[in-house]
């Protein structure tokens, strides 16, 4: 199964993002018809919001790591996990509440150059 084949969720960050280069590029630059600029399009937009969840999860185990060593907290990691799945482990649901009550700012996950930045 190619890269192109796979469900967006099973490929690496690195994957994603690059898929999604590809796709940008060849709506951008060729003329293609408009069935298959609209399944790119629908393709780039699912790596997008893989790249965003992934890229909010790093970034979520980076302000823990910090916290504990300002001594602001205890820090509690978990294996990393690209994607959140729809039914979380109950030692995941108290982060997801969390994340729910306080919505990152757009400006944290884009700079105004369109770069994706961590922090």
């Amino acid at each position: 199964m190619t890269e192109e084949e796979r469900p967006p969720e099973e490929l690496s960050f690195e994957e994603a993002m690059e898929s999604l280069d590809t796709i940008v590029g060849s709506l951008e630059g060729a003329r293609l018809p408009l069935e298959e600029m609209v399944t790119g399009y629908e393709r780039g937009m699912k790596l997008l919001r893989v790249c965003r969840a992934r890229i909010e999860t790093a970034r979520k185990r980076v302000e823990i790591i910090t916290a504990d060593l300002e001594g602001k907290g205890k820090a509690t990691l978990s294996d990393f996990a690209p994607m959140e799945s729809s039914e979380p482990a109950a030692s995941e649901e108290a982060p997801k509440r969390a994340a729910k009550k306080k919505p990152a700012a757009p400006e944290e996950a884009a700079s105004n150059d369109g770069e994706i930045r961590l922090f």
